[in-house]
This record gives C-alpha cells, structure tokens and sequence, in this order.
C-alpha cells in the first residue's frame, strides 16, 4: 500500500429512482443498494513516489506495590513520536518492488516522564537511504551506496514497503467490487501479522477488523473509508504486568493503486499483573491512552 500508480476506477452506486412514489398502489418498493468500490493493483513504475508522515502519542499512569515496599512505586510517562520520508521507487517488476530510496526528514521523539523532558533525534534523521532486495535479503546503504551502521539500518527497516514480494496489504484487497458494509478479512488477518512482525513476540494482536463504511468520490477518484479496530497487547521480558490497548479508528484508502490516505487509531491503555506477580503479592492501578496517525500522498517524481 506504499505504491501510487494509476488505473482505471469502477464504482458502482445504485440508487431508488425520486419517481418511486409514482408507483401504482401496492407495488414494491425499490430495493437500494449499498455502494460499492473497485481496488486495483497495478504494476509499480521507476519515479513512483509517496509521502508518509507518522506521529504516535502514548502516556501511561502506573502505580506498583507490594507487601514488602514501603512505597508504591510510581511510573507517570508520555511518549510522542513522529517521522516523515519520502520513498521512491528505483526498481520494479509488474506490481513487486525491489529497491527503493528513502529520504526522512525529522525523525524523532520527546519523552516526558516523572516530570522530566527529553528530546532525541532518530540516528536516520535528514538523511537518504537506499534500500535493495538482493540475495534474497534487504541491503540498506547510505545515498552513495556506503554500507551504514546496524543501528541505522535497524531504524530504516522500520520504514521499508515490502521489497522483493507482493505487498502484503495491498494483495489483501478482494478482487471484487466491495460493499459498505463488507469486512476485509485478509487484510485484517495481514495487518496483524504485519505488526507481530515488525513488533516481536513481546505483541500480540487480536480482534482486528476492517469494515467499509462508505465511499466518497474526489478529485482523485474513488475513496473508500473503512471503520478500523484491533487490540494490541504488550508485555516486556520480566515485566511484572501486561498492557493491552483495545485500538479504534478509520482508514481511507484511494482505489487507484490502493493507496493507504490517512490511517488514525486510539484507545485507552489498560495495566493488568501477571499471574506470577500476584502470586508474589504486587498489587497495580494504572490508566493511560495511545493515538496514532498515518498520511499518505502520492508525490511527482523527477523523471
């Protein structure tokens, strides 16, 4: 979904005639039905180029205790992060890319926590990145073609489109008209794996559900809008505690090259003990929230 190429839209909305009220007495009413929307694939083109912005905001309020602690002890933190990049493509094969270049402006995040800020650059922050699938393995090196340090690389990984396969988002999308009120299924299914993926296995991901609710048609053509929810639940290694985020939100995805538009997700975040650490007497109150936005748009490439 990190492609942008066009293609011919098919939308098909079917309305009751405004002269049904003409109809003889006692004749049905005309049946409407629900608008659908076309998605495409389309093959990927050297220049093909988008920009994603992404911002994430989380705070988490936690008081911890036990028998043996003079006092609880208390967490109260705030994280907000946010990147924006430009990925073109350099290399592709019908709809699979294989090399790309990402150029990032700020990357970074600002923590908040026991009252005290701070501010920290990402390590790939203004800088260019060429990323390749060769040898059956992604190759990250700077704009010149200069190998770069583990770190950077780990922090790029994070920002890559699939390269050498199908985009697997993308491939989710029927290729059928879809209904409002039709459920994407593989998609969900690929979403969560996606985000297992890139998380580890600290994350779960349960009751993921995409839902088009409408369809809208702009200038730049058909525009499906899907009411999207999930939970993600989190524990870190030796963590008396789990932390489980019931995520809702919408998503807008442009039929023309399925390109994701704006993905936005929140919920509240929920603290619950381990079973070993109430065995050993902790007791846990804790709140928090997390918001998460995602744009997308296609932008001209110098050709």
């Amino acid at each position: 979904m990190h492609r942008v190429s066009l293609f011919v839209v098919s939308l098909g909305l079917s309305l009751a005639p405004l002269a049904a009220h003409a109809q003889a007495p006692g004749a049905p009413a005309a049946e409407v039905k629900a608008p659908t929307i076309q998605f495409k694939q389309v093959k990927a083109r050297v220049g093909d180029q988008e920009e994603l912005d992404n911002a994430v905001d989380m705070r988490l309020a936690l008081d911890l205790r036990a028998s043996d602690m003079d006092k609880p002890m208390s967490v109260a933190m705030s994280v907000t992060s946010s990147s924006r990049h430009t990925v073109t493509v350099l290399a592709a094969k019908g709809n699979v890319v294989s090399k790309v270049k990402l150029a990032f402006g700020d990357v970074g995040e600002v923590t908040e926590e026991q009252g005290e800020v701070q501010r920290k650059a990402s390590p790939i922050s203004r800088k260019t990145y060429l990323a390749e699938w060769k040898k059956a393995r992604v190759v990250i090196t700077d704009a010149k073609g200069t190998p770069v340090s583990k770190e950077e690389a780990d922090e790029v990984t994070k920002h890559l489109p699939e390269l050498g396969r199908p985009d697997r988002l993308e491939a989710a999308f029927p290729k059928q008209p879809l209904a409002v009120g039709a459920t994407l299924d593989g998609f969900s299914d690929a979403l969560a794996k996606q985000i297992v993926d890139e998380q580890g296995d600290d994350t779960r991901v349960t009751q993921t559900r995409a839902r088009l609710v409408e369809v809208r048609q702009e200038s730049r053509g058909a525009v499906g809008v899907f009411d999207v929810a999930m939970t993600v639940s989190r524990q870190e290694s030796n963590a008396p505690f789990l932390m489980t985020i019931p995520l809702q939100g919408q998503m807008s995805v442009l039929a023309e090259g399925i390109q994701l538009l704006e993905l936005t997700l929140s919920g509240p975040v929920k603290v619950a003990l381990t079973d070993d650490a109430i065995e050993q007497g902790f007791e846990a109150r804790g709140e928090g929230a997390m918001r998460l936005r995602l744009t997308g748009r296609k932008a001209d490439a110098a050709r």
